[in-house]
């Protein structure tokens, strides 16, 4: 159980952290890239999430799917289900060009898509941290 305790803090770690990354982004004005950061940290608490439960998830870095098998371990991720489809859009669409019909990115994305998928990647964070606190040791 240390090994996965272990690995689990590690993908937390990186979530909060991405999530911090996108709020600088979001507060300098780069909305596309701070949605983009928001599903990486959204993506990475929830994969710490089931190593918690002892599940391994290298295999997809979609949020939705990760809240699907999330969900199965703790029913208070149903909630995000609906709107967090947004994150995984922004996984391609907030950094190729082509990945957007007429526009790039920088130009489409909006303040108000940053804010949104920031609050969305928060919310899922926090319901981790929660199950965090009851599942990892104080000290690793």
């Amino acid at each position: 159980m240390e090994v996965l305790a272990k690995e689990a803090d590690r993908w937390l770690r990186q979530g909060e952290y991405d999530l911090k990354v996108a709020e600088w982004n979001q507060q300098g004005g780069f909305f596309a890239p701070a949605c983009f950061w928001a599903q990486q940290a959204a993506a990475k608490c929830l994969r710490g999430f089931l190593y918690m439960n002892r599940e391994d998830a290298r295999e997809t870095r979609s949020v939705v799917d990760l809240l699907d098998r999330a969900i199965t371990y703790e029913e208070e991720f149903r909630n995000f289900v609906g709107v967090s489809t947004s994150l995984d859009i922004y996984y391609k669409t907030s950094r190729f060009p082509d990945a957007l019909p007429g526009g790039i990115p920088a130009e489409v994305i909006s303040e108000k898509d940053s804010r949104d998928a920031i609050k969305q990647a928060g919310d899922i964070l926090a319901v981790v941290e929660k199950k965090r606190k009851a599942y990892l040791p104080d000290t690793l």
